[in-house]
């Protein structure tokens, strides 16, 4: 007796590698959740589902009106120029596979447990990549999209839908945010620009990043997509409870996540396992009743399923022929390795262009010493500093294409910006004149934040509420030559929130004295020790004392002529982080109100009295206080007037042993000085 179970539903599908497969891990889908959500939010799915069950079932009783059908498909490649930018060798393979697991001819049909032969189908279904795009342009079916939404793929990552009633779109990304290899809709859930297969790059094809095992992932999405449950039902745990997939012939089954052929726990029968829409990674086969259930819904006006295959959608999009052999224009694309470096160092550009094969390529590449402007791999080198562009120029015999990137690299000087000490505090900065972002992977970048900062109106700020999960956002700042300076410590201030007790983002200050060849970290933090405030779930704005002053020692570089800095903020879910108040050797050169530091502490180390002796060029107006190691405020020492000669006396001696920091505030600038209490 077969089970009443709903069967249309948004369907998220958990495929792991062989070793991970473990039903505790496969629970964690939350799918009868979700499920329950769908059908109290979207009344028209139910509806739709109802509609196309019933046309299941008037068509298995009036038969098929149509054996052989061809769907015309797409793939969209959400990419970052990773390796998640797989090659059009390993679409065409994954296309292959999808025929031959249509069609009852992948070899390995040879291999279904006897009993199941007789209702191993040939479902009659041919999948083609389409030879012409919606406006009318030729294609070749497979475009790439550059993207930082690869990295978290959801339904943001479903860039440039083609209509879902004239292609089958399929997205590939490098990681999806729930967790999943794939995920479809059943048809008539989705909205029309949502409608299609997302899955992962090493799900695809069985060449490049995919593999033979888990590239039947796909078979599997095509199988959702055409309205097949799992053969358990409509639930993602599998291995809990005996389960009933609406078709005839497969037999009841809890489902299986290993490939145990004689697996029986449902009404003492041998279950299906080899079946595409099992977890149990041994796929060979679709059964008769699928292959019925699949061709009623592509003869359902359903989300337009019926009209894919018609014969005027079919010429539309160039896939009446099976042997067309159009050749399209190459669409220009490229890449570099990096998008900074100083004089004389070399960059690699490569040319990915797609859509077709580039017969002819020219590179323009003003101000760059290049090894080729013909290759498709060439190195640039730069003798001035300076922001240059690049420009590719790829064609073919039917014509040609050019991309122009203003502003691509940016080439450093091989002398430090600053020979002195260096302070910033972002009032009087045009962002990212002196802080930039190299090379950030993600489309979030750091930006100057007005009406908010520790000290004045201005202070760098990330808007992590919004950022991809596991990317990271680089900010670099001007070189530094610190080999003179007396005081080799680094100060700012930083705010940040987490939203909940598990975010665990992190910031850290890398620095580099080779031209950023090589980083070495000189700080980091991370989750509840970098958070400044409570939990946030809104989008985090800090108050005046949601702020925390760190300190970063920069031995061994403390001798570096050409010191770079820089901050590494990596995302993983929290809330906004805030800096402000840089301040590298204890004292500004802003002003230029000094020869030497502003003020002077001894003895250092010191066990009971500090002496803090004030030598400044002008009396000044001015605020001192006394920190910790975090950047708390342990008190207010003085606020006032200060002469330019002045001196006073700290008793310490109740402190405990560690490191402390006076900071002079003045004029907006803070400076920071370090002692050692014994």
């Amino acid at each position: 007796m077969k089970l009443p179970l709903h069967s249309f539903f948004i369907f998220f599908l958990f495929i792991f590698s062989k070793s991970s497969l473990s039903q505790d891990t496969l629970k964690h889908c939350g799918t009868d959740e979700f499920m329950f959500s769908v059908y109290q939010n979207n009344p028209k799915a139910v509806l739709n589902n109802q509609l196309l069950e019933q046309f299941t079932q008037q068509f298995h009783s009036g038969g098929n009106s149509r054996q052989q059908l061809v769907i015309p498909i797409v793939f969209h490649i959400i990419h970052n120029y990773g390796t998640e930018n797989i090659s059009d060798w390993q679409v065409k393979d994954a296309v292959r596979i999808l025929n031959e697991d249509f069609n009852k001819q992948n070899a390995d049909t040879i291999d279904i447990v006897n009993q199941f032969k007789p209702i191993a189908a040939i479902c009659g279904v041919e999948f083609r990549l389409a030879t012409i795009a919606p406006d009318g342009s030729c294609t070749n079916g497979i475009e790439h999209i550059q993207s930082s939404t690869t990295y978290s793929g959801g339904e943001q990552s479903k860039l440039n839908p083609w209509p879902n009633e004239n292609y089958l779109n399929i997205w590939v990304v490098q990681e999806i945010a729930s967790g999943a290899a794939g995920y479809t809709y059943y048809p008539g859930s989705a909205d029309p620009d949502k409608d299609g297969i997302i899955i992962l790059s090493s799900y695809v094809g069985s060449i490049g990043t995919g593999d033979y095992h888990r590239a039947r992932a796909l078979t599997h999405e095509v199988g959702h997509w055409i309205n097949l449950k799992h053969t358990w039902g409509s639930t993602n745990s599998p291995g809990v409870a005996c389960g009933d997939d609406s078709v005839n012939d497969t037999p009841e089954t809890e489902g299986w996540t290993s490939c145990n052929l004689n697996g029986s726990v449902c009404n003492g029968v041998i279950e299906n396992i080899q079946n595409y829409m099992e977890y149990a990674y041994c796929s060979r086969m679709f059964s008769l009743g699928q292959k019925t259930r699949m061709l009623a819904a592509l003869n359902s006006p359903i989300s337009g399923r019926n009209n894919l295959w018609s014969s005027s959608n079919l010429i539309s999009t160039g896939t009446a022929n099976s042997s067309s052999t159009i050749v399209c224009v190459p669409i220009a694309d490229f890449m570099s390795n990096t998008k900074f470096a100083c004089i004389g160092d070399e960059i690699t550009l490569t040319d990915k262009s797609w859509n077709a094969k580039v017969l002819y390529r020219y590179w323009d590449i003003p101000g760059g010493n290049a090894s080729s402007l013909s290759d498709s791999v060439v190195t640039v080198t730069y003798n001035i500093p300076g922001i240059y562009s690049v420009t590719l120029h790829a064609g073919n015999n039917i014509g040609s294409d050019f991309k122009e990137e203003i502003s691509f690299i940016q080439v450093l000087s091989d002398t430090a910006q600053y020979s002195m000490a260096y302070s910033e505090n972002f009032e009087n900065t045009v962002f990212p004149s002196l802080f930039y972002s190299p090379d950030n992977s993600g489309d979030i970048e750091w930006f100057l934040k007005s009406n908010l900062g520790y000290s004045g109106s201005h202070c760098l700020a990330f808007n992590n509420y919004f950022a991809t999960n596991g990317e990271i956002y680089s900010l670099i700042g001007p070189t530094l030559n610190v080999s003179s300076l007396s005081n080799k410590i680094l100060t700012f201030h930083v705010s940040y929130a987490q939203k909940t007790a598990d975010d665990n983002d992190r910031l850290r200050v890398l620095v580099s004295d080779n031209c950023g060849k090589t980083w070495i970290p000189r700080y980091g933090k991370s989750g509840a020790l970098l958070a400044t405030t409570s939990l946030q779930s809104n989008n985090f704005i800090p108050s005046s004392s949601e702020w925390r002053l760190e300190t970063v020692y920069l031995s061994p570089n403390a001798t570096s002529n050409n010191l770079r800095i820089k901050f590494d903020f990596k995302s993983e879910g929290g809330n906004n982080v805030y800096i402000d108040d840089i301040n590298l050797g204890g004292y500004s050169t802003l002003e230029n109100l000094l020869a030497k530091n502003s003020l002077q502490l001894f003895p250092n180390p010191v066990s009971d009295e500090l002496k803090i002796l004030f030598s400044l060029s002008s009396d000044i107006v001015g605020k001192i206080e006394l920190h910790d190691l975090t950047g708390r405020i342990i008190k207010e020492i003085y606020s006032g007037q200060i002469k330019k000669d002045a001196s006073m006396t700290l008793n310490v001696s109740n402190l405990s042993n560690q490191v402390y920091f006076i900071q002079l505030e003045r004029n907006g600038l803070k400076e920071t000085y370090r002692f050692v209490k014994i």
